[in-house]
């Protein structure tokens, strides 16, 4: 699992968003579960700035213990903000590399989870068994969801380009394949749910994707980058601060609107899937 690039900022409507719609989820589960262990790991498949997923899970006093595999100047960045937005939070960040067994002890955690990194992995059933073997209560991965309506989009975007695919195993993007996984790993499914469901399709950037689908439009396109329209630095992070930020808390509700769906509703428009585990006696 080597280092990505680093990122130093977050840019987009799409990424605050779905960082507002995982803070909101993670807080229902701590509330409803009262998870007061957390491993996040291995990695963290988020845009933009890498390990400040289960910051909200700190910040309402869980301990937290967040492993960055090999991506030391990821970490360094993590740890910058977490001091500057959650400055009594118990965390402690990890860089060794991604090793079976993991170097954790055994049920040492309530809750052990990664966010977008299982498809990514060469082995994620032995990843997620480690998961379980590691966690005393529960596992929650969250994947990208291939039934969102831009799904298809991307990949014939690959196509048309003849860009590689850089977006993980398909196959690992569906619940069916979970509850086969979970069951193996000795967990019994406690919930599958949607999170991040805003009305536009799950696309990391549009405006490239309809310039390489519709070549005359490029440049007009070029405005309407991710970067364009919205950047927060490492200090600004509206997500974690509602007091300071309440007009952007206000427009993530009035986006909102799909979270509240029934499930079967939401497959179109869900950018990703969580799926729950509860480690069997």
């Amino acid at each position: 699992m080597p280092e990505k690039s680093l990122v130093t900022c977050d840019t987009g409507l799409g990424t605050t968003y779905e960082r507002w719609a995982l803070t909101r989820s993670l807080h229902t589960l701590q509330g409803e579960f009262a998870l007061h262990t957390v491993l996040e790991g291995p990695g963290d498949g988020m845009t933009g700035i890498c390990g400040l997923n289960s910051l909200p899970l700190g910040m309402r006093g869980a301990e937290v213990t967040l492993w960055l595999p090999e991506a030391a100047s990821q970490a360094g960045v993590a740890h910058q903000v977490w001091e500057t937005h959650a400055p009594n939070a118990r965390v402690h960040i990890h860089t060794h590399a991604l090793t079976f067994p993991f170097p954790y002890p055994d049920s040492a955690f309530d809750l052990v989870w990664n966010f977008n990194v299982m498809p990514y992995l060469a082995a994620p059933q032995e990843v997620l068994s480690e998961m379980a073997r590691c966690s005393a209560r529960f596992v929650l991965v969250f994947v990208p969801n291939r039934r969102n309506y831009g799904f298809p989009l991307r990949r014939l975007h690959h196509k048309v380009t003849g860009t590689p695919w850089e977006y993980g195993d398909t196959r690992l993007m569906q619940p069916r394949i979970w509850k086969q996984m979970f069951a193996q790993a000795g967990l019994r499914i406690q919930r599958i749910f949607h999170v991040d469901c805003p009305w536009w399709p799950d696309i990391i950037n549009p405006a490239a994707l309809l310039g390489d689908l519709l070549p005359p439009l490029k440049n007009r396109l070029r405005s309407a980058s991710p970067e364009q329209r919205a950047r927060w630095e490492a200090e600004s992070l509206p997500y974690y601060n509602p007091r300071a930020y309440p007009d952007v808390h206000r427009q993530m509700q009035r986006l909102a609107f799909f979270e509240g769906l029934p499930f079967a509703l939401q497959i179109p428009f869900a950018h990703h899937i969580g799926i729950l585990g509860q480690k069997l006696p």
